[in-house]
C-alpha cells in the first residue's frame, strides 16, 4: 500500500512564517545605524523592524515579547511628535501580533483587521503589504473558504509590496502564494507564480533559494514529473547545506527528496533521506513534522515488505513526539500500527486500532486523502472478517470522497473493492461490471500516462532538434580539427592500450600474491583451530571423569554412613531407637542409588525412573525380608528425571513401603502393595504408593504429622511442589502429583 504524503505548506509555514520580515542579523545591524543625525521617521521604522524581530523569533519567551513591547513603545513615543496615522494604524498591526503569540487569536485578528482597514488606503504600501500579509495568517489553508480568503490577502500583499518597491517581501509572498496554488490543486499558476518569484530573488542576488527549489519539487512530484522533481529537491539540499542552513526547512528537503525516491523505486535511497528529516524534526521538537515523517518511513518499510523492521521503528519514537497538534495528524500514530499489523496479518490488532480511529476521526478529522486510505484498511479487514453490511456503508464513503479528491487511482481502488464485494456475496454480474469498470478506468490512467511521456518526449525533441541546428553551423569548423586530431587519438589509443595491458599484468601479479597469501594465513588458521578443539575436547574429557569421580566419592561416603549406623545399632537395645537407625539407613541407601546412578550415566543430571525404583524396591524388599510375605506390582513409565526430583521421589518410596511394611498387613494376610508412576499431563506427573491393608486410623490426620513418616512425606511432597492425598479404602492409598519441570522449562523457552 502506497501512502507518501508531503509535509506541503505545513513545514513550510511553521519554518519559515514571515521570514521575510527581519533576520537577527539585520535587526542588530539597524539598532547599530541609529546616531543622532537619523530621521525620527527612520528610527521609529528601526524600532518597528527590531520589534517585529522579537515577536517572530524562535519560540514564545517572554522576554522575547517584552523587547518587543519596549521597541513598539520607543516608536510610539517617536510617533507622539511625527504624528503619523499610518504609524498608529502599524502600531495595531504589531499589537495584534503580540496578542496571537500569548494565544489570543480572536481578539489578534480582530486588531489586524482594524489595522488593515487604515492601511489598506495607505500610501506607505510597505505597511500595507504587511497588513495584508498578517492578516492572511489567521485564515488556513485546509479549508475552501479560508484558503480562498487567504490566497486572496497575499494577492493583496504582493501587489503593495511591488508597489513600495520591496523586491525581497515581493519575491517571499508569491512563493507563498504558489505553494497556496499547489495546495489547491492550481499547479499551471503555482508554476507562474514560482517563475515569477525566482527571477525577482535572482534579480537582487538573493542566495537563499532553497525554499523555493523545494516548491518546484513539490509541483514536479505532484504532476507525476518525479525526475524533474528529485533534481529540485537536491538543488535545494545542496542549497541549503552551502548556506548553513539548519532551520526546519532541511526536514522539509530531505522528506520530499524522499517521497521522490520512492516513486522512482529508489526505496532503500529513500529511507536515508526520511531519517535525515525525523531527525530535524525531533531536534525542534515539531511533533506533527515527525508524525508527517514517521508516516513516510512506515510505508517505506511496508512497501519494502519489512514490515517487522516498521514495528520495531514506531516503538523507538519518543511518546512525548507522537502528541499532535494539528487535526489532520491525530490518527497518524494509530494509522500507521494499523498499516504495519494489516500487513502482518494480525487481524485481532488490526481490528483494535480500526475501532481507535474511528473514534478519533468522530473528534478529529484528518484530511480527506488520509481518510480515504483508513476506509481502504478497514473496508478490507471488514472483507476479511465477512461483515458485508459495514463494507457496503463505507465503500458508499470512500466513493463520495473519491469524487471529492478527484484522484482517478483511488476512484480505480473503489471499484476493485466493489468487485470484492460482490464476489464475496455472490452478485457475479455486478462484480463482472465493476471488475469492467476497473479495467476500464486502468487503461484511461495508462493511456493517459503514455500521452504525457510522449509529449515530454517530444519537447526534449525539440530542444535537441534547436540543439542541433546551432551545432551544425560548427560542425564544419571542427570538421578539420577532428581530422587533425583522428590521428594523435589513435596514437594515444594504442598508448593507452599498451599501458592497460602492462598494468593488468601487475594488477594479476598482485591479486595472485594476495591470494597465496589468503591461503597461507587460512592454514595458519585450520591449525590453531584443530589445536583448540583439541584442548576443549580434553578439558570436556577432564570434566566428565571430575563429575563421575564426585558422584562416586558420594555414593561411598553414604555408603560409610549407613556402616557408622550400622556399627551404633549393636550397641543399642532400644527397639524404637533400632527402628529409627534402621530406617535412616533406608533413606541413606535411597539416596545412595541416585549417586550410582549418576556415576554410570552419560548424562550426570537425569535418572531414568524405571531402573531407579525398581532397584530401590529390590533392596526394602531384602533389607525386611519380606520377599515371600509382599508382593510388589510395579507400573512405571519410562522417563528421565532430574536428580534432585529423583532423590526426593526415592526417600519418598521409602517412607511410603517402609510403612506399609511395619504397619499395613497382619501377619495372616498376604500383602501387596502397587506402585505407579506416570504422566497424566504433557506437565504433570502422579507417583501413587497403595496397598490392601488395613489402612489407617479413622482419627488420622494426615496433614497434622500424624506420625515423623507422614509429616516426612507432606514435607518431601512440597519441596517439589507437589500436592499428596492420603486415603483409606481398603487399603492405604497415597497420591502426589507434581509437575514434570523438564516440559515446564521447554514451554518457556
Amino acid at each position: 500500500m502506497t501512502r507518501l504524503i508531503a509535509i506541503a505548506a505545513f513545514l513550510f509555514m511553521t519554518a519559515s512564517t514571515y521570514c521575510q520580515g527581519v533576520s537577527k542579523e539585520e535587526a542588530y545591524s539597524l539598532l547599530e545605524s541609529i546616531r543622532e543625525g537619523t530621521t525620527d521617521v527612520d528610527r521609529m521604522n528601526i524600532y518597528f523592524k527590531a520589534a517585529q524581530y522579537y515577536i517572530y523569533k524562535s519560540g514564545e519567551y517572554k522576554v522575547d515579547l517584552d523587547s518587543a513591547t519596549v521597541y513598539m513603545r520607543y516608536a510610539a513615543l517617536l510617533n507622539n511628535k511625527i504624528k503619523s496615522e499610518d504609524a498608529d494604524a502599524f502600531q495595531i498591526l504589531l499589537e495584534s501580533l503580540l496578542v496571537r503569540e500569548r494565544r489570543g487569536e480572536k481578539e489578534g485578528k480582530g486588531l489586524a483587521e482594524k489595522a488593515l482597514n487604515k492601511l489598506s488606503e495607505s500610501k506607505n504600501r510597505y505597511y500595507a503589504g504587511t497588513a495584508y500579509f498578517c492578516l492572511s495568517e489567521y485564515y488556513g489553508y485546509n479549508n475552501a473558504s479560508e484558503g480562498a480568503e487567504k490566497r486572496r490577502l497575499i494577492e493583496q500583499a504582493v501587489q503593495s509590496f511591488q508597489q513600495s518597491g520591496n523586491v525581497e517581501q515581493q519575491a517571499y509572498c508569491l512563493k507563498l502564494l504558489a505553494d497556496l496554488y499547489a495546495i489547491n490543486d492550481e499547479r499551471a499558476k503555482a508554476l507562474e507564480k514560482l517563475h515569477l518569484c525566482l527571477q525577482l530573488y535572482e534579480s537582487i542576488q538573493y542566495t537563499a533559494l532553497q525554499g523555493v527549489y523545494v516548491l518546484y519539487s513539490n509541483i514536479y512530484y505532484t504532476d507525476g514529473n518525479y525526475k524533474q522533481a528529485l533534481k529540485y529537491g537536491l538543488m535545494a539540499l545542496k542549497n541549503a547545506l552551502s548556506g548553513h542552513d539548519s532551520s526546519m526547512s532541511l526536514c522539509q528537503i530531505n522528506n520530499y527528496i524522499g517521497i521522490t525516491l520512492v516513486r522512482l523505486q529508489e526505496r532503500e535511497q529513500a529511507t536515508g533521506y526520511f531519517q535525515a528529516a525525523l531527525q530535524i524534526a525531533e531536534r525542534y521538537k515539531e511533533n506533527d513534522a515527525v508524525l508527517e515523517v514517521m508516516t513516510n518511513i512506515v510505508n517505506n518499510y511496508i512497501e519494502l515488505k519489512m514490515p517487522d523492521e516498521a514495528l520495531t521503528f514506531m516503538r523507538t519514537l519518543p511518546k512525548r513526539l507522537l502528541k499532535p497538534k494539528l487535526e489532520e495528524f491525530y490518527i497518524s500514530t494509530p494509522l500507521s500500527y494499523l498499516i504495519i499489523y494489516n500487513e502482518l496479518k494480525k487481524y485481532p490488532e488490526v481490528g483494535v486500532y480500526c475501532n481507535e480511529i474511528l473514534d478519533l476521526i468522530k473528534v478529529h478529522r484528518p484530511s480527506d486523502k488520509v481518510l480515504h486510505d483508513f476506509y481502504l484498511i478497514l473496508i478490507g479487514y471488514y472483507l476479511q472478517s465477512g461483515q458485508y453490511a459495514a463494507v457496503s456503508v463505507y465503500i458508499r464513503t470512500i466513493d463520495s470522497l473519491s469524487r471529492k479528491i478527484a484522484d482517478p487511482h483511488r476512484i480505480q481502488e473503489n471499484f476493485y473493492l466493489k468487485f470484492r464485494l460482490d464476489t464475496a456475496q455472490g452478485r457475479y454480474k455486478s462484480a463482472v461490471d465493476n471488475l469492467l469498470g476497473y479495467q476500464e478506468l486502468n487503461d484511461s490512467l495508462f493511456n493517459e500516462t503514455s500521452i504525457r511521456q510522449i509529449k515530454q518526449l517530444e519537447v526534449e525533441y525539440e530542444m535537441e532538434a534547436n540543439k542541433n541546428e546551432i551545432k551544425i553551423k560548427d560542425q564544419d569548423i571542427l570538421m578539420l580539427n577532428q581530422k587533425n586530431q583522428l590521428q594523435q587519438n589513435n596514437l594515444e589509443k594504442a598508448n593507452l592500450i599498451r599501458n592497460f595491458t602492462i598494468g593488468g599484468i601487475a594488477l594479476l601479479f598482485i591479486i595472485l600474491g594476495l591470494l597465496y597469501r589468503q591461503y597461507r594465513h587460512k592454514q595458519q588458521n585450520s591449525t590453531i583451530i584443530l589445536h583448540k578443539n583439541e584442548q576443549l575436547q580434553h578439558f570436556l574429557t577432564e570434566k566428565e571423569w571430575l563429575v563421575k569421580e564426585i558422584h562416586h566419592r558420594v555414593k561411598n561416603n553414604f555408603h560409610v554412613v549407613a556402616s557408622l549406623l550400622e556399627i551404633q545399632s549393636s550397641y543399642l537395645k532400644n527397639k524404637e531407637a533400632l527402628s529409627a537407625i534402621k530406617e535412616s539407613q533406608h533413606r541413606i541407601h535411597s539416596m545412595s542409588i541416585i549417586h550410582q546412578k549418576l556415576y554410570q550415566s552419560e548424562t550426570f543430571s537425569t535418572i531414568h525412573m524405571p531402573e531407579y525404583i525398581y532397584e530401590l524396591v529390590e533392596y526394602l524388599r531384602e533389607s525386611y525380608g519380606i520377599r515371600e510375605n509382599v508382593i510388589f506390582t510395579l507400573d512405571i513409565e519410562s522417563m528421565e528425571l532430574n536428580h534432585a526430583i529423583a532423590i526426593t521421589l526415592g526417600l519418598i518410596l521409602n517412607e511410603a513401603i517402609t510403612n506399609a511394611i511395619k504397619y499395613a498387613f497382619s501377619d495372616k494376610n498376604e500383602g501387596k502393595i502397587f506402585i505407579s508412576l506416570n504422566h497424566i499431563s504433557d506437565a504433570q506427573i502422579l507417583l501413587s504408593i497403595a496397598d490392601n491393608g488395613r489402612g489407617l486410623p479413622a482419627d488420622f490426620n494426615s496433614h497434622i504429622g500424624a506420625t515423623m513418616g507422614m509429616e516426612l512425606l507432606q514435607g518431601l511432597t512440597d519441596d517439589i511442589g507437589g500436592s499428596l492425598s492420603i486415603k483409606t479404602d481398603g487399603g492405604t492409598h497415597i497420591k502426589i502429583i507434581f509437575s514434570d519441570q523438564s516440559k515446564l522449562s521447554g514451554n518457556q523457552q
